[in-house]
């Protein structure tokens, strides 16, 4: 893998939640995918040996390798807005017109989390670096809105619907989890862990 793709906030399908799916198969296509793309997220280029998840790109049930991609945490958490949103995870503001790939925001939003940053700046120098200038911050409501705007815009023949430009995704504090704290097991703050030679990262991350 040598450039990301531009990271864009989407809703999959509604009947594409939850689909069954045998969980030590699962585990095997997993590694498949995670070796197969160099433990590499698709979109920041984070290359991490924990905490890389793998995301289906259609079906939820379509595990053939064209249609599975390595991310990570955050970067999963953009490709599902919704579930971000209904979370508090994630809101939406309007941007600057040149910010075309969310990835910028996951990359600057994991340097400021891993020189332990206070929530509250983050939020405030994402949106002031990030944000159109007097444009709207979408609350948590208004966001899922959003959400589900998308989500019933997706055509038959489609699995997702992907946020309008003009528009982007906000953090926010998510907690720990499984006992590991937030900068661990969702920004992937970790010795070793790095990005590519081809990724804009700003600040170290491990």
């Amino acid at each position: 893998m040598s450039l990301a793709h531009p990271l864009r906030p989407s809703v999959m399908r509604a009947g594409e939640w939850f689909k069954d799916r045998d969980p030590v198969a699962w585990q095997q296509t997993k590694k498949q995918v995670l070796l197969r793309d160099h433990f590499t997220c698709t979109y920041c280029l984070l290359i991490a040996q924990k905490f890389q998840q793998v995301n289906h790109i259609g079906a939820e049930d379509d595990h053939r390798m064209e249609n599975l991609e390595t991310v990570c945490a955050a970067c999963h958490r953009v490709l599902h807005l919704g579930a971000s949103a209904l979370d508090g995870t994630l809101t939406i503001f309007e941007c600057k017109s040149d910010l075309m790939d969310m990835a910028m925001i996951v990359r600057q939003t994991r340097a400021l989390v891993y020189r332990q940053t206070p929530w509250p700046e983050i939020e405030h120098y994402i949106l002031d670096r990030f944000a159109l200038p007097g444009g709207k911050h979408f609350s948590q409501a208004e966001s899922i809105a959003w959400a589900n705007r998308l989500l019933h815009s997706i055509q038959p023949l489609a699995f997702r619907a992907v946020l309008p430009k003009g528009l982007a995704v906000l953090f926010h504090e998510a907690g720990a989890w499984n006992d590991f704290p937030e900068r661990i097991w969702l920004w992937q703050c970790l010795k070793g862990n790095r990005y590519t030679e081809h990724s804009s990262s700003s600040g170290a991350i491990g």
